[in-house]
């Protein structure tokens, strides 16, 4: 369901509209001089006060228009005999390697492509209009500028400023689809274009006063219902809208007050709401015996798939788990009801299935608690061997000191940073027999060494 318009409070007035035009060229006939050789035909102007400063962009915006402004030999619509539409010389900018098919595809479409007079290269005009004045005369010399997209971002430094005073800055076309190169030439011819500037003013084209009052009319309509949709906030930002010549007054056709914009902005607001009800009431109610399907994209596709198949897989064990009980509980009543001859009581399947689980239970903590048994075992022997081989060691490696060891002492010798062995000193008896002199005699004979080596003795 496509947006509405809010009701009568937007919009210009065609009778309004019409009466300011008519105005306006008379104006334009009683200040003209009839004595000029190649006419004084001006170009008539929409322009639009906006409430809020949009984000300004050099890239113009397509506008379409019922009548054309220049000649188009594309499909005959404009007869090129009227005096008020005039031939344009194009040129377009392309990359390099793009150069050699469009120059082909010109050639074949002489009526479509006949207004483009010049293909150029992107590093051509880097190199060959270098200058000012290069620049200068290649826009005084073409009417309309069309580049490659892919390319536009680099254009803005390689032309200058002028091209964007003069409100020349090239029409993007996109050159990926060969084919339609000649239709994306003609649309554009065929309209007219918007400029985003930073400011409250916007001004477009919608003809010239040599063009008759009724196609000039359905030009200004048009360009009026188009632009305030390319805009930010749309009529919610447009205050006024005026026509007007290159050198005429202004002639205001629509006029909204700030108090007036608000209520437009929230009436907009509830119209997009009560669209959107409507279009959810629509989407669940049955048409024809069927509901809407809304398109799915693949993941969600992927994603219903796999929550089907999960129900499925779910739904088949609950039906098997009931089957497993529905028989258990058959087997139980028929085993109740089934008269015994036999003083003995036969036990019944139920009990003999706990029996079973019971059992298993208890062998499978039995073989756990085994399992854990050797597992210990097992660290208890590699710990011994451990502690055997450190034992058996001469040194065993460390590289901190993790507690004292029986045995051992931690420092760093010849092997490295670890634990070597404490080997006691061996103390030889013969030796310290010789010093003593016999039992008892140690401190003597060092005395007595000390007064021979110093003469004189010293108590402390």
């Amino acid at each position: 369901m496509g947006r509405k318009i809010i009701g009568p409070t937007v919009g210009v007035e065609e009778a309004l509209t019409d009466r300011a035009l008519r105005a306006l060229l008379k104006h334009h006939e009683a200040t003209s001089s009839k004595d000029q050789l190649l006419g004084d035909e001006l170009d008539v102007q929409v322009q639009f006060g906006l409430a809020r400063i949009p984000r300004g962009s050099p890239k113009p915006i397509r506008i379409e228009i019922p009548h054309s402004l220049v000649k188009v030999d594309g499909d005959g619509q404009e007869g090129g005999n009227e005096d008020y539409i005039r031939e344009v010389d194009a040129c377009i900018i392309v990359k390099e390697e793009s150069k050699p098919w469009v120059q082909e595809l010109i050639a074949r479409f002489p009526s479509e492509l006949g207004c483009i007079k010049k293909v150029l290269g992107l590093q051509s005009l880097r190199t060959k209009h270098k200058s000012f004045t290069q620049r200068r005369e290649l826009l005084a010399r073409f009417d309309v500028f069309f580049a490659d997209d892919r390319i536009l971002p680099m254009l803005t430094k390689a032309l200058g400023g002028k091209f964007f005073e003069k409100k020349k800055q090239p029409i993007p076309v996109k050159l990926t689809r060969k084919e339609a190169l000649p239709f994306m030439i003609q649309k554009c011819l065929k309209s007219t274009f918007m400029y985003l500037s930073a400011g409250t003013c916007i001004t477009v084209k919608a003809g010239n006063t040599a063009m008759p009052s009724s196609k000039l009319l359905d030009n200004i309509v048009a360009v009026c219902a188009e632009v305030p949709t390319k805009v930010p906030r749309k009529w919610a930002n447009v205050g006024s809208i005026s026509i007007k010549t290159s050198s005429s007054v202004s002639l205001p056709i629509y006029k909204k007050t700030p108090q007036e914009l608000e209520q437009i902005r929230i009436l907009a607001e509830e119209q997009v709401k009560a669209d959107d009800r409507v279009e959810v009431a629509e989407a669940s109610e049955n048409v024809g015996g069927e509901k809407r399907k809304k398109k799915e994209t693949p993941l969600a596709k992927a994603l219903k798939k796999q929550k089907v198949s999960n129900t499925e897989k779910s739904e088949e064990k609950s039906a098997k788990k009931s089957k497993k009980k529905k028989k258990t509980k058959e087997e139980g009543q028929t085993d109740e009801e089934a008269p015994t001859n036999n003083t003995e009581t036969v036990p019944k399947p139920r009990k003999k299935q706990e029996n079973a689980e019971a059992q298993k239970v208890v062998a499978e903590n039995e073989s756990q608690e085994s399992k854990a048994e050797v597992k210990s075992k097992k660290s208890k022997k590699k710990a011994r061997k451990e502690s055997v081989g450190d034992e058996d060691s001469a040194f065993i490696k460390a590289r901190k000191f993790s507690g004292a060891k029986p045995g051992y002492v931690f420092k760093k010798g010849s092997a490295g940073l670890g634990y070597y062995r404490d080997v006691l000193p061996v103390v030889d008896k013969a030796w310290l027999t010789s010093l003593n002199g016999g039992r008892g005699g140690g401190r003597k004979s060092m005395g007595s060494s000390r007064r021979k080596k110093g003469g004189r003795s010293r108590k402390y």
